[in-house]
């Protein structure tokens, strides 16, 4: 519906209960973490995504394995991010965290 501005608080609520309630390194607090990461790029607030994404990638690789399709999902989420960002000319906004400069890097030699 387009009513990011409206929907954010309640992702922060489900972030925060889940962390909470489940811990913060549950897989359904990651699912949290990357909803709101999903949020916050389709707002086109790229450098606020990348830590929540890094979070919940961080999450399922420990706790699900890197072939575990939310992880996977996850992954193809935070690289289509990284995109869009660059493509938005916020990708110097981004954090030094090594992943994202890699992907970064990567990305920018095959586009």
């Amino acid at each position: 519906m387009g009513r990011y501005a409206e929907a954010e608080p309640f992702y922060v609520r489900s972030l925060s209960i889940r962390e909470q309630q489940l811990g913060a390194d549950h897989p359904d607090t990651a699912s949290s973490l990357n909803n709101l990461a999903l949020l916050y790029r389709a707002m086109g607030r790229y450098p606020e995504a990348e830590p929540f994404y890094l979070r919940a990638l961080e999450i399922w690789f420990n706790r699900l394995g890197e072939n575990h399709p939310n992880t996977q999902t996850a992954w193809s989420n935070f690289i289509y991010c990284l995109r869009e960002a660059i493509s938005a000319g916020q990708d110097s906004q981004l954090s030094q965290h090594p992943t994202t400069q890699a992907i970064l890097q990567q990305l920018r030699e095959t586009d």
